[in-house]
């Protein structure tokens, strides 16, 4: 009797479900000292029972290490089965879940930096500081063409549409309404730069020079940057400045003074009126030397600037009406009152009309020829997007790589 009571309060608390082990080294143990208990305390008569006592074992040992091999018959491999979620529950709240939640830990990780990375291509894919304005009054193809004109497309730059309103609050009360013109479809594309002055080129400009809108944005206030100023088709040029300036401003984070944007305005529209009588280099060329030396010799009196006016037509071998040297004096006046940075300024007036002679020239496209152009925006325009009549006009000179072996000789040789 006391042989047999032992083994069947085992198999009564095995039949009650009573844990025997909560981990798979207690269970171990627990198998291990059931077995020498069993061994120990079997006798020939109690094979069976023990049997059952170690069958009963084994399933407990299968439900505590999650082993499902463990069990030797069909009851044990249920149980596992039925049991499995329970282990795998009671090794998920030690184990696996915390993996699971470092791996979702990691996905939110990856998400976030996928996110900023796809954030970072958004802000890849625009060129820093470059700057496009499109006339409201172009239909979608033909802003598609300035577009390929200017060698960019409207992902890599920021754009502006610059109204027929913003037009005329810039130039009312200085140009003609005839001058405004009655829609707005001048284009510009502003490319600010570190040193080198303003440079600028217009295409389908046939009254506007490039020369013109460079001295004209000096007055502006601006300084170092890359300028295109186009239209799809032929346009006079004088409402391209409004876009120019609303373009800078925007590339460069600055805002210029509205006094020298109005002074600005007013020296584009008497340098065009000027160019009527005299030609647009006479004119362009006049109001650089006289806008120069203003500046350079801090002449701010009516009289004094008006000799500096009548010495420079003279050198010019051009002679101005009472009117039209009034209204350069007028200019210049106002302008005096700003202050400029004169070696700034000089930057650009002293490249706007080619003065600086053959071997000065011959000098430029030997550098172009070895080094390249390095004139950004200006040598990346397709001439061809605006059609074979296009009309092309620079204040540099454009012989760059992309121009071709044969012409970089060309122009070694020449000059040109």
């Amino acid at each position: 009797m006391k042989k047999v009571l032992p083994l069947l309060m085992a198999a009564v608390m095995v039949t009650a479900g009573m844990p025997m082990a909560v981990s798979a080294s207690e269970t171990g143990d627990t198998v291990q000292d059931a077995g020498s208990t069993e061994t120990g305390t079997s006798g020939t008569d109690s094979t069976g029972a023990a049997s059952g006592t170690s069958g009963a074992t084994g399933a407990q040992t299968g439900t505590g290490s999650g082993d499902s091999g463990t069990a030797a018959d069909g009851t044990q491999q249920g149980g596992s089965t039925d049991t499995s979620g329970t282990v795998d529950g009671t090794e998920t709240t030690d184990g696996t879940e915390t993996d699971d939640g470092q791996q979702t830990e990691d996905a939110a990780d990856e998400n976030t930096d996928a996110a900023e990375e796809e954030e970072d291509t958004d802000e890849g894919n625009t060129d820093s500081g470059k700057v496009v304005t499109l006339g409201e009054n172009l239909n979608e193809e033909q802003r598609a063409s300035m577009y390929e004109y200017f060698g960019t497309t409207p992902e890599e730059v920021e754009t502006i549409v610059v109204t027929h309103a913003d037009e005329v609050q810039y130039m009312e009360g200085i140009a003609t309404d005839e001058q405004i013109g009655p829609t707005t479809n001048s284009c510009a594309y502003v490319e600010p730069t570190e040193s080198g002055g303003i440079k600028v080129k217009t295409a389908n400009l046939n009254f506007v020079t490039s020369a013109m809108i460079a001295s004209t944005l000096t007055t502006a206030g601006m300084e170092n940057c890359n300028v295109i100023a186009a239209c799809p088709f032929e346009v006079s040029g004088t409402g391209a400045l409004t876009g120019i300036i609303m373009a800078y401003e925007t590339a460069s984070g600055e805002n210029l003074d509205e006094g020298q944007k109005e002074a600005a305005m007013e020296e584009l529209v008497t340098t065009g009126e000027l160019a009527d009588s005299v030609g647009q280099e006479k004119a362009t060329e006049v109001m650089k030397d006289v806008k120069t030396e203003v500046l350079d010799e801090g002449l701010t009196e009516p009289e004094e600037i008006g000799e500096a006016v009548d010495n420079i037509a003279e050198e010019n071998e051009i002679t101005l009406t009472d009117d039209q040297r009034a209204q350069v004096v007028a200019l210049m006046e106002k302008i005096s009152q700003y202050d400029y940075d004169v070696n700034a300024l000089k930057d650009t007036l002293d490249n706007l009309t080619g003065d600086d002679g053959m071997l000065s020239n011959i000098w430029n496209s030997v550098k172009t020829f070895f080094v390249g152009s390095d004139d950004g925006i200006l040598s990346g325009t397709n001439d061809e997007a605006l059609g074979s009549d296009v009309i092309t006009d620079s204040t540099v000179n454009e012989g760059g790589f992309k121009d071709g072996l044969f012409t970089r000789i060309k122009n070694f040789f020449t000059g040109e």
